[in-house]
């Protein structure tokens, strides 16, 4: 029995130290380098983007090799840059060959250690993402360690921008501003109709009553007689002032020859 016990003890340890060949072998992080490009294949450069599985997160820049944790699960990976739609992408991962090889030596011990650690799991080394689309990266579709293109299965938009709420109305409503005094119109008063008629033109006579009225005689047009002007009333007689009467108006002749001497 110590025999016995020591051969199993012994074919134990052996499977133990065999178990974990991927973890020893490839690690439990990988490195992943992502590209972005727009829809009509321009390079992208320096853009954000965020690679998340169950295992934990990395943030990188497009372009540049970002370490992530090893996993069974798929790989997340979301890429921003101004003025794009985002690209998003998630990265399928595949047994590696420490797997294989440990699942042959050390059973289902070390399958199960390089399954729990992630280490027996591999995501594409290299992927190109496009702004505005959602693609599906394989890793037993890539060749060596060249860029995946993936498959696309999806679109993206652009996030509308926000909208700062309006806030409700608390408390009292503010008063209405004060509106101010209307000033009154005062229409103009009706201008009153002209007093002067307006004659509308006699219509032409027609050319032959012009023509037979051109040929009739033309009398003679005898003025009116001219009325004599008014004779002035006779002016009347002015009178002359009366004189004062002369004291010799009166006198006789008699009297002036008694005033003469007698002849002796």
């Amino acid at each position: 029995m110590g025999l016995r016990g020591c051969a199993w003890g012994a074919m134990l340890g052996a499977l133990l130290l065999a178990g974990g060949c991927a973890s020893v072998t490839h690690g439990t992080t990988q490195s992943v380098r992502v590209d972005t490009v727009t829809a009509s294949g321009e390079a992208v450069a320096d853009a954000e983007c965020q690679m998340t599985n169950d295992k934990g997160s990395a943030l990188t820049r497009s372009g540049q090799p970002a370490l992530v944790r090893r996993s069974g699960g798929n790989l997340i990976i979301q890429c921003t840059a101004d003025g794009q739609a985002p690209a998003s992408g998630q990265a399928t991962s595949r047994v590696n060959a420490g797997m294989v090889g440990n699942i042959m030596v050390g059973g289902i011990i070390g399958a199960a250690i390089d399954s729990g650690t992630g280490a027996g799991y591999n995501y594409p080394t290299w992927m190109r993402l496009v702004f505005g689309e959602v693609r599906d990266y394989d890793r037993n579709r890539q060749v060596g360690d060249e860029v995946l293109v993936g498959l696309k299965t999806g679109e993206t938009r652009r996030a509308a921008l926000a909208t700062a709420p309006v806030p409700e109305p608390t408390g009292t409503p503010p008063a209405a501003p004060a509106m101010a005094a209307a000033t009154p119109v005062i229409a103009p008063a009706p201008t009153a109709p002209s007093a002067a008629p307006t004659t509308t033109p006699a219509p032409a006579a027609p050319a032959a009553a012009i023509a037979v009225a051109s040929a009739a005689p033309v009398a003679p047009v005898t003025a009116a007689p001219t009325p004599p002007p008014p004779t002035p009333a006779a002016a009347a007689p002015t009178l002359a002032a009366p004189t004062p009467a002369s004291p010799f108006a009166t006198t006789r002749i008699e009297d002036l020859r008694q005033l003469l001497p007698v002849n002796r």
